[in-house]
């Protein structure tokens, strides 16, 4: 597909999949007709995700902008956060993520000799080509949720009791805030939706929130109206015309 190599990752969902092989930087939008035909499903998914430190970086190429999204190959030294300070486990791998990590930054990726892989491809793959032992995917950032100056509307949604339980809450929760995570990193996600002002949010809370956290510019905000404010201005309307019409006659 599009010469890309054994492994890729999925960057992006549309009409159709984007497919970036992050050691060289080729993309392949990937239609629905034809991902039926493959048939194929993913080895690794964000639930296996590790977290590394890294511990120094070296760009390879200039920063390159594909379909909306930034990216630059590096090489990039990086150590497991659970092994840190326990042993000397270093890892060199090549990353598409040159333009955003930084020594001392956080970032996941996939183990791919650690992880426990119960998939035949996978394992063929690993032995018939020369595959990297971590595949960053993602800087990360500070784990707490935190007040954005922008948000989005969701229609509310009725649970079940068994939603309703606290695990799955805060599941759902974590969820939801890697979803926005991933949004404000990716301009070509944002730049699709209709993102608007949180009326919550105050500028000395950006004090409190590392420099290096992307967010979105203000001028891609849309003001939120509600519909409370809509219905008074036009009862306010209302009143006014039927007033002009009385002084008429």
């Amino acid at each position: 597909m599009g010469g890309l190599g054994p492994l890729v990752l999925c960057v992006k969902v549309t009409n159709a999949i984007a497919l970036l092989d992050p050691l060289t930087l080729r993309v392949h939008h990937l239609e629905e007709k034809k991902y039926r035909v493959y048939n194929f499903k993913a080895a690794l998914t964000s639930k296996q995700l590790v977290e590394y430190i890294v511990l120094d970086i070296e760009p390879e190429s200039p920063e390159i902008c594909i379909d909306g999204s930034r990216y630059q190959l590096a090489y990039a030294q990086v150590a497991r956060m659970s092994d840190f300070g326990k042993n000397d486990a270093i890892f060199t791998v090549r990353t598409h993520l040159g333009h955003l990590l930084n020594p001392g930054d956080h970032a996941l990726g996939y183990d791919l000799y650690g992880a426990n892989l119960n998939d035949d491809d996978m394992d063929m793959a690993m032995t018939r080509y020369s595959l990297p032992e971590v595949v960053l995917v993602k800087k990360s950032y500070e784990k707490r949720p935190r007040t954005r100056r922008w948000k989005l509307k969701r229609l509310p949604v009725e649970e079940d009791a068994a939603n309703k339980a606290k695990g799955e809450e805060e599941k759902r929760l974590d969820e939801y805030e890697a979803f926005l995570r991933d949004l404000e990193v990716d301009s070509g996600m944002w730049s699709k939706m209709n993102l608007y002002k949180n009326e919550d949010y105050r500028s000395e809370m950006a004090s409190t929130v590392g420099d290096d956290i992307p967010t979105v510019p203000i001028e891609e905000l849309i003001e939120d109206l509600t519909l409370g404010d809509d219905e008074e201005d036009e009862g306010k309307e209302t009143v006014e015309g039927n007033t002009h019409t009385g002084m008429v006659e």
